[in-house]
């Protein structure tokens, strides 16, 4: 997914100054990283070294969770031993996912990464998944959550009319950037 110029106008209301956010690793939540830089002081927790160096010269605050590099995502996947999420307060959550479907909700590959969106979900007042429409109708190897859990689906507009319209009967708020 490509957040663009326009695309980051669904976003201005989901965002707001002062906030502190949670931004996964993965290719969706990185360019997020480059529409934070225009807020005001936000602050960020994340496990992508790839929004890391998006941020590194701007004014945002960064915290980084303590844990494992996982190279393949350029990610770490935090340890409760290393990391005490639970001191810490975050507004929104904006997590990936490889795959999303109605039956089955969000799902990945690696328990470590799930472990970790799973234990910032618990910490976060709301929580949205970035993905982009081939992620759609997709189950792979583990659950990380049921839609329920998900304030909304921030997509890219390739997502099929047909699907957009079943998770919407099915109560799920989508928003297309």
């Amino acid at each position: 997914m490509r957040l663009g110029d326009s695309g980051t106008k669904p976003l201005l209301g989901v965002i707001e100054d002062s906030d502190t956010i949670f931004l996964d690793s993965g290719s969706t939540t990185h360019p997020l990283a480059k529409y934070i830089k225009m807020r005001q002081q936000i602050t960020v927790v994340t496990n992508s070294l790839l929004v890391v160096n998006e941020l590194v010269d701007s004014e945002v605050d960064v915290l980084l969770i303590g844990g494992k590099l996982r190279h393949s995502e350029k990610s770490i996947t935090a340890y409760d031993m290393l990391f005490q999420f639970d001191a810490l307060n975050i507004q929104k959550a904006f997590i990936c996912t490889s795959g999303i479907s109605l039956e089955n909700g969000l799902s990945d590959y690696d328990i470590d990464e799930i472990r970790t969106r799973r234990q910032i979900m618990k910490n976060s007042k709301q929580t949205y998944v970035l993905c982009d429409h081939s992620k759609f109708e997709q189950d792979v190897t583990i659950k990380t959550c049921d839609l329920q859990e998900l304030e909304a689906i921030i997509t890219d507009a390739g997502v099929d009319e047909e699907v957009r319209k079943r998770f919407s009967e099915a109560g799920h708020r989508m928003i297309i950037a």
